[in-house]
């Protein structure tokens, strides 16, 4: 068969193949878009918001990877609380508003990992804008979806994290908590540096 084809025609062939490669290639890397921000891992002391002191931390910013205070503006993603049993509770940013605002989704789900173990975010399980309640070492996994961080993004449009509240002081109100995030939206690596996937 290939000895019937004409010089002309095997031209044609090969340049359609080339182009298509080169075409293959262009799409793989316009798609495939690098992270360009590092991983943020810290702990932090934050406040119950109820009870917490006016412009007390009581949430956190996954995006800038900060604490502050849960309050009407809602610049943060998840707040923390304290039940009456003395377990904390995580608060999506839409379970704080109730409707009152608004606000962006924030999915939670707990791992059965423990927080050094936990490489990268699942791409399924949560459950969006629902309190949890946890306990002492209890690593959740956090999936926010704010359009002012990734709504113009081609790489995903969610950024992920995962928190572990280390201690919980009834009395005092407070939370010891530890968290990683990666601020780069569609990206799931929870390794230290500019994240691969």
């Amino acid at each position: 068969m290939t000895d019937r084809l004409t010089r002309p025609t095997r031209t044609l062939l090969v340049l359609a193949a080339s182009t298509a490669a080169v075409t293959g290639a262009a799409c793989s890397t316009f798609t495939g878009v690098p992270a360009s921000l590092p991983t943020v891992t810290d702990t932090a002391t934050v406040f119950a918001i109820n009870g917490a002191p006016p412009g007390a931390p009581s949430a956190l910013h996954m995006f800038s990877g900060t604490v502050l205070a849960a309050d009407a503006t809602f610049i943060f993603d998840l707040a923390f609380d304290i039940d009456g049993n003395g377990n904390a509770v995580l608060l999506p940013q839409r379970a704080v508003s109730s409707g009152l605002a608004p606000t962006h989704t924030v999915a939670l789900q707990k791992s059965t990992e423990t927080f050094d173990a936990l490489s990268s975010a699942p791409r399924s399980g949560y459950r969006a804008d629902t309190a949890l309640v946890v306990g002492p070492n209890e690593v959740v996994v956090v999936q926010s979806q704010d359009p002012n961080v990734c709504g113009v993004s081609i790489t995903g449009t969610s950024i992920n994290g995962k928190v572990v509240v280390e201690s919980i002081d009834p009395v005092a109100r407070q939370l010891k908590i530890r968290f990683t995030v990666d601020p780069n939206c569609g990206f799931r690596s929870f390794a230290s540096g500019v994240p691969k996937d």
